[in-house]
Order: C-alpha cells, then structure tokens, then sequence
C-alpha cells in the first residue's frame, strides 16, 4: 500500500514512519523539511500542491496540527487563526484531494481536546459528538465532523482516533503533549481525567486503524489502558485489534499494564 503521511516531520510523523515503512510504500509530505528521500514539500494551504503529492496513494494518514505553546486559554486566542487555517481550511484540502485523487483509506488523528467541554467525570462513548472549550478543541472537532461528511457523501473509507496527550521519551528524557520534560526520574502527576497515552501505543494504533479493510467510517479513543473508565476503549478493540500497552502512575510515569501484549503484533 502507498500510505501518505501527512505531518511527517512533526514528532510522532517521524516515529510513525518506522512503524508503517517495512510493510508499506511511503510518501513523506511536511512544510518542514525531512532528510528523506520519499519527502514531498507540501503547504496544505496550497491544494494543488497537495494533491500533486497524493497522486497515486491508497491511504492517507493526516496528522497535520498548528503547533504552540502550552499557555491559558486567553493566551491561546494569538493562536486561533493558525489553529482555523491549518485544522479547518487544511483538512477540507487535503480530504478534497483524497477523493480527487482515488484514496481508499483516510485516516485522521483527531484529541481528546475534542471533547474537554465534557464533565470530566462523564464517561466518553465513541459516538459522543464534540463539545469543547477551546480553538483547538473546536478546530479538531470540525475535522471529524468534516471526516463523517465525506464518509456519508462520497462514500470515502474513514478512521478518526482522538488520541490523548501522547508521551514519548526521547534523549533521556520525555514530551507529553507538546511541553518536553528533561528529566524522566521527575516528571508531573498523572492528569486528571485520565487521557495520557504512550507514543508506542499511538504508532501501533494508527498502523492498524491504516489497514482496516472495514469499516467504512468509526470513531475510537486512542488512550492509556487506565483510562477505559472515562473513555470507550471497547470500539477500537473490536475494529481493530487494539487495546493499549502501556498504562500511567500516578507518578506520571509509563508501566506496562497487566496484559501487557494488549494490542500488539506478535
């Protein structure tokens, strides 16, 4: 399969590339460079660029955020029109030219930000429809409503994984979210509500979510394996095989969880 992956220089499009490229075909596209030869410069703004890199691929993985800072959210609003270009007029291009260009499978990784409007002791279904407080949020909603749209109007093959805040350790020491921790021995207590999810288990999730033959459209929760009270983890299970293998301290650190070879290749 020729697997676009759009987003490819961000850090879990780097990870992502190890876990798809020993059975796949793939197409690195990114604003940013990638010392790569399969990289394709792409500006999403810019469709016919976009559908200039998708030519010939089966299946798209967008993963394609405005990237800033952990701040309050009055802070956040200098970054709201970044946010709208790039996670609302993005996503309609690059979904305009997955159907142009004959794409079978679309995946996208929505947040868990999706939904931070929710009481934070309500448990999550996969059919609970956004309801946020926050430009992110809201432009992460609109990706998967613009998803759900293309499935039911032009029929094209949909995976949404709302992921959580993913960490991954890296030189010694560990990302969660987009705030990097030098010192993995220290790190934060574990969030409330739980929605902390390891890099591994996101790769794993993505790779399966890619190669579902079925269903046509579905929405899942990509999180630790503690967290299955607050969100549904039951859908991502029965469509794809996965359930997470890594679960969180309330010491903020990663553990395998007891059935450690949930969701995972053999």
């Amino acid at each position: 399969m020729k697997i676009l992956i759009a987003g490819a220089a961000g850090r879990l499009g780097l990870r992502l590339r190890g876990g798809l490229e020993k059975a796949h075909d793939l197409v690195l596209a990114d604003l940013k460079p990638v010392d790569d030869p399969r990289f394709v410069q792409v500006d999403i703004m810019d469709f016919p660029s976009v559908c200039s890199a998708m030519r010939g691929c089966d299946a798209v993985v967008h993963m394609v955020i405005a990237d800033f800072p952990s701040c309050a959210p009055v802070d956040s609003l200098r970054y709201g029109v970044s946010s709208l270009n790039t996670q609302v007029i993005g996503i309609y291009n690059v979904l305009r030219a997955a159907l142009e260009s004959g794409v079978r499978r679309f995946v996208y990784t929505s947040s868990v930000s999706a939904v931070d409007g929710m009481p934070c002791d309500a448990r999550v279904a996969s059919d609970t429809r956004h309801y946020s407080h926050s430009i992110y949020g809201l432009t992460k909603g609109f990706g998967e409503d613009l998803c759900r749209m293309y499935h039911h109007s032009f029929n094209l093959s949909v995976a949404v994984l709302r992921l959580g805040t993913i960490f991954a350790p890296e030189g010694g020491g560990v990302w969660i979210g987009n705030v990097y921790y030098p010192d993995m021995a220290r790190l934060p207590a574990y969030d409330e509500p739980t929605s902390r999810v390891h890099v591994d288990d996101v790769i794993c999730a993505i790779a399966r979510a890619v190669e579902a033959a079925e269903p046509d459209y579905a929405l899942t929760h990509v999180v630790g394996a503690d967290s299955g009270g607050l969100w549904d983890l039951d859908e991502g299970f029965r469509l794809y095989g996965w359930r997470p293998r890594y679960a969180f301290a309330r010491d903020g650190q990663a553990r395998l969880a007891a059935d450690k070879d949930a969701g995972w290749r053999s």
